[in-house]
């Protein structure tokens, strides 16, 4: 039975998110590591109560940053450039309680769904793969039906071994390993209705 005395909770987000890396393994001699720069990302979360101290949650992220120094071939030349990137993350999951201080209530949570990253430049297509998140955080009380939340949360996007990323007969970009990862520390202002 629902202890909670709200129906819904909507909490606009604004996070820093660490960029992760692939590394490229298109030239077997010369391995090398793409880096996406570290950026701001802003989103928004929607959840619904569900048991004593639990919700169910929507997550939603957006993030504008950059592939950096990828070797772009134009003709006879090679050259290094940065190449503009996307990152959408849509997960549905939810929290659970650590501790039921009410006046520092702190939680896990956590989420399943897909990671959508779309590069801005010729030739290359968007890439849609599943995902998982898992973070940690604290819900500080301002007013009634406000609090701020901190959290911090772990994103891992799947991928096949050796899986060809963003290439749309234009580039040969191929990454070793089964994931990308990234990390982020975001607040937001979680009012309840």
């Amino acid at each position: 039975t629902c202890t909670n005395s709200y129906s819904v909770e909507i909490t606009p987000l604004y996070a820093y998110r660490d960029g992760g890396d692939f590394t490229d393994e298109s030239d077997t001699n010369n391995k090398t590591t793409i880096s996406i720069d570290n950026t701001a990302a802003y989103g928004v979360l929607i959840a619904v109560p569900y048991e004593r101290g639990k919700t169910l949650e929507l997550y939603y992220s957006h993030q504008s940053t950059h592939l950096d120094s990828i070797d772009i071939s134009n003709g006879a030349t090679t050259a290094k450039t940065n190449i503009p990137i996307t990152i959408d993350y849509l997960h549905i999951g939810g929290t659970a309680p650590i501790s039921e201080d009410k006046d520092l209530p702190t939680f896990v949570s956590g989420g399943l769904g897909f990671t959508y990253m779309n590069p801005d430049f010729p030739d290359t297509q968007a890439e849609l793969r599943p995902s998982m998140s898992i973070g940690i955080g604290l819900k500080y009380p301002v007013i009634e039906n406000v609090a701020i939340r901190l959290e911090t949360r772990g994103f891992a996007t799947l991928f096949n071994n050796n899986s060809t990323l963003f290439c749309n007969g234009g580039c040969d970009l191929q990454v070793s390993g089964n994931g990308f990862f990234q990390f982020e520390v975001f607040t937001g202002l979680a009012i309840q209705f």
